[in-house]
């Protein structure tokens, strides 16, 4: 027996095993580390993860509540809701329609600030205006009875659901017994008011949008002066970046470093912390609005999920900063000094020393009232501007430079007019020897005023942070999707494109990212791009990617820019500004000549009215003098009358041809009078001549630099190529020392425009946008013009530079230009054309065109001939002797005419002419000339 039960105790311990053993089969392994069973409970969570776990219960009950409360109001909801309708009615009134709303609202803001003292004012701000506004009701429906008591209040609320219920009659019974109808009234609107004001945290006017004007100054005041605080932070510290975060071991990027922002209203430092709850809900504490749009540089994290950049490095972003700053104008000026009087600084002048007196106010008064009216119309004005980085500021005139200028102008205006009036009462050969004595002597050139130039638009915007942070991502996780990796090391944004510079990894072909350029645009979803491999000067490759919305560079941020004012050379021309919104300043003497191609429509015109209202701004007659050669007529011809100009403009080509060649006779002329003197160049010449008293020689004067600007090569080269490419290649070589500099333009950059000669003599070149690469070759020895947008996007590829650069051009509106032609014309005295130069250009034209071989000489064969060779594309005297069946010196003549013409080139030796004609070129030189 006892056997028995020994053995069916070792059956049954066998079965609890097994049985056991067969459950533990079926779950998995217990993990012994120190969580183990405690991670599915919702009892052992961690106590950030616990305390938002209760909020979103207690978030769930306030809506299920809520939404009772509205079935409840309209009867929805059976017997309990009955209930509940009564309850809420005879305790809230009318105010229990939005009793759910309030409930709800109300507990989710509680939860989302909880620890927050402000919050809290703001709650019981809330529930004294649902109080306050519960009396209102209940004053205005029922008004107040003396023997009402709480049941009676609460039973017609609740069957009538109007009034203010016990909550609102209770406040009205206390106040309408002491304080009577209208003081009740007062009162509660009193208490509503104070409440919103608890809420919103804005003062009464600001929220009735009434400001009075010293709120408002005060506001101007405290805005500049966060301005110059960030601008003095920005100074002290380095440049901020956003980095790319690393990778590190798992799926997800590493987590971003803690960012802290100040509390607007504690003045605490919180923490943003994401929230991993129920329906993902994040608590999120008040930050400060980021305002680095202003600055150029940003100061931000940010994860990249998939992307797994090989060194974290810093990326800073750079932008340019089109706002013009109206406020920074030091309030000691006033408005009617600024529009009346201004300062220019001038290389030629010698700079006085301000004199500083007390009562300037007064004096400029006195001076004024003596002087007359006509100082408003006669004085100038150019203020003295700087544009640090990274915020831009109009630098305030001195007193001093204000009094100077005021003493000065109005002594000149005073002796004008006493010199007018001494004329009047004398008599009239008096009158006619001071009007001689006046044209001799000329007059002072004013310079034009910055107000006649439009100021940059306010609410201009690039691209915002988040953009060019989200680009560069995009554009990394691009190339290494094509396995090429790299590292961002800076961004620039600039007024029309942002270029992304990119350190490849070690053992990265430059080829391979350019072979990538189409992938790249596809992904980036940019009309074009442009890839600078490798950027001159660094070890970076540079992706410049069109911005979505441009920023328009306008030509008086460049006059007002420091590089402008000080730039020591009289022809200082300000192209626009690079990439990094740097203003491009260039000085056209070291060029020294320049050659301006591009498309129609490219920006080419307004370039070149830029390098025209960059010497109006600059220099005097005097210094410079200018010859514009116009075929087109209407581009250059708004320029006649300022008194720059040497000659009208030549709008006539067969006489432009006759100018070019007249500027040859006065460069040798020049450099006679340079080997006489023994100087080099025209500085030195100017210098000796000022600096001694015995040239009394008319011969001896001092020589003004002199700009030939040319808008149409295409044109003068139809008409005589032959003279106008050796006059060109002639002062290109030898016209620098001499002072004389060209400027060339054309909108057909085509190799029998822009010839080889022309290309090897004028070594700075600016493309705008072109059609084909072929053109870009043209112009610049190289691609990449034809990837430009239009509308000033220019290459700018001055002497000295290894690679063109990117420059987005100023715009100057033909508005602006007749505006300031039209002061010039009317302060200063009228064009002095220099008639000695006129009649050389005219001996020179008639010379050539005696010289030339009229067109009665011309051979019967010479249309026919010019046909033939422009269809076979190919020159030869032999061709043309076996097909017209003429003798060699007739052929030969033939061909030395067509030569001239411009439909051939010169000879070559032993190879075939060069066609240079088009045969729509050919019949229009036929209607024209034969």
């Amino acid at each position: 027996m006892a056997t028995k039960q020994k053995t069916s105790q070792k059956s049954t311990t066998k079965r609890k095993s097994s049985g056991s053993n067969s459950g533990r089969r079926g779950r998995p392994p217990k993990n012994k580390g120190a969580s183990s069973g405690k991670r599915d409970t919702g009892y052992n969570m961690d106590p950030e993860k616990k305390a938002l776990f209760h909020d979103e219960i207690l978030l769930v009950v306030s809506l299920v509540i809520a939404l009772l409360l509205i079935l409840s109001n309209f009867n929805l909801s059976g017997k309990v809701g009955g209930f509940i309708n009564g309850v809420t009615f005879g305790l809230f009134g009318f105010l229990a329609y939005l009793l759910p709303f309030l409930l709800f609202f109300g507990m989710a803001f509680y939860i989302a600030n909880r620890g927050n003292y402000v919050a809290r004012i703001k709650l019981i701000g809330a529930i004294v205006l649902s109080i306050a506004v519960s009396s209102l009701i209940h004053l205005i429906t029922y008004g107040y009875t003396q023997k009402s008591k709480i049941g009676d209040i609460y039973k017609m609320s609740s069957e009538s659901k109007n009034g203010g219920g016990i909550v609102g009659g209770i406040l009205c019974n206390i106040l309408y017994p002491l304080f009577g109808n209208v003081g009740t009234y007062i009162i509660l609107i009193a208490l509503i008011i104070i409440s919103i004001m608890f809420i919103t945290g804005k003062a009464l006017l600001t929220i009735l949008g009434l400001k009075s004007e010293a709120s408002l100054k005060q506001m101007k005041e405290r805005r500049i002066q966060r301005e110059e605080e960030m601008a003095a932070e920005a100074e002290r510290r380095p440049a901020k970046t956003f980095t790319l975060k690393k990778e590190e071991g798992s799926k997800k990027a590493a987590t971003v470093g803690q960012e802290y922002s100040q509390d607007e209203n504690t003045g605490n430092k919180t923490s943003v912390e994401k929230g991993d709850g129920l329906f993902g809900l994040k608590k999120k504490k008040k930050t400060v609005a980021d305002n680095s749009i202003f600055t150029p540089n940003i100061d931000s994290s940010f994860d990249m999920e998939e992307i797994k950049p090989l060194d974290t490095d810093d990326i800073p972003i750079h932008r340019s900063n089109p706002y013009y700053d109206e406020n920074s104008v030091n309030e000691k000026v006033s408005d009617e000094l600024k529009a009346k009087f201004g300062t220019r600084e001038d290389s030629t002048e010698s700079n006085h020393e301000a004199q500083h007196r007390p009562g300037i106010d007064e004096d400029i008064k006195r001076l004024l009232h003596a002087a007359g009216e006509d100082a408003v119309d006669k004085s100038t004005e150019l203020y003295d501007t700087e544009q640090p980085s990274p915020v831009s500021h109009m630098d305030s005139l001195s007193e001093g430079e204000i009094q100077e200028t005021v003493y000065e102008e109005a002594n000149r205006i005073s002796s004008r007019s006493s010199s007018a009036k001494s004329n009047a009462a004398s008599g009239g050969d008096v009158e006619s020897m001071n009007i001689n004595q006046n044209l001799e002597e000329k007059k002072e050139y004013i310079f034009p005023t910055v107000d006649l130039l439009s100021r940059p638009k306010a609410n201009a915007k690039g691209m915002s942070d988040k953009d060019l942070k989200d680009t560069a991502l995009k554009l990394q996780k691009t190339l290494e999707s094509f396995g090429v990796q790299v590292t961002i090391t800076n961004v620039s944004c600039g007024p029309a494109v942002t270029r992304y510079e990119l350190q490849p990894e070690q053992g990265v072909k430059v080829s391979k990212i350019t072979s990538l350029a189409d992938d790249i645009k596809l992904n980036l979803a940019a009309a074009d791009i442009r890839i600078e491999a490798p950027i001159p000067g660094k070890a970076a490759v540079g992706i410049e990617v069109p911005n979505k919305e441009n920023t328009m560079v306008m030509f008086r941020e460049l006059i007002e820019s420091n590089e402008f004012k000080k730039h020591p050379s009289d022809i200082a021309f300000a192209v626009g500004k690079d990439i990094g919104g740097q203003p491009i300043v260039t000085d056209i003497a070291k060029m020294p000549h320049l050659l301006i191609a591009g498309a129609t429509g490219s920006g080419k015109s307004v370039c070149i009215n830029t390098l025209i209202m960059s010497i109006l701004y600059k220099s005097k007659p005097s210094d410079v003098r200018l010859i514009m050669v116009d075929p087109k007529v209407v581009e250059l011809s708004v320029y006649n009358g300022i008194p720059h100009l040497l000659i009208p403009v030549v709008t006539d080509p067969k006489k432009a041809s006759a100018a070019l060649n007249w500027a040859v006779m006065e460069m040798t002329e020049r450099y006679q009078k340079f080997a006489e003197l023994g100087v080099r160049d025209i500085k030195g010449y100017n210098e000796k001549i000022s600096k001694v008293e015995e040239f009394n020689d008319e011969k001896y004067k001092k020589m003004p630099q002199i700009v030939i600007i040319v808008d149409e090569l295409a044109d003068l080269m139809m008409v005589a190529p032959g003279e106008v490419e050796d006059a060109i290649c002639r002062l290109a070589q030898m016209a620098r020392a001499a002072g004389l500099h060209l400027i060339i333009a054309t909108q057909r950059p085509s190799v029998n425009v822009i010839t080889g000669l022309i290309k090897a003599n004028v070594p700075s070149r600016i493309a705008f946008s072109v059609s084909s690469a072929i053109d870009s070759r043209t112009i610049l020895d190289g691609s990449g013009a034809e990837k430009l947008l239009g509308k000033g996007d220019m290459l700018f590829f001055p002497s000295g530079y290894p690679k063109p650069i990117r420059v987005q051009g100023a715009f100057v509106s033909d508005k602006e230009v007749s505006a300031v032609v039209d002061f010039l014309t009317a302060q200063n005295s009228s064009a002095e054309y220099n008639e000695e130069v006129a009649q050389k250009i005219t001996s020179v034209q008639a010379n050539d065109s005696s010289g030339s071989s009229p067109v009665s000489d011309r051979d019967e064969y010479f249309v026919e001939a010019g046909k033939f060779i422009i269809e076979k594309d190919k020159a030869s005297i032999g061709m043309l002797q076996r097909v017209y069946k003429i003798g060699f010196n007739r052929a030969a003549r033939i061909m030395d005419q067509l030569a001239d013409a411009g439909v051939v080139g010169p000879e070559e030796g032993t190879k075939p002419r060069k066609v240079l004609m088009s045969l729509e070129e050919f019949e229009q030189f036929i209607d024209e000339y034969v």
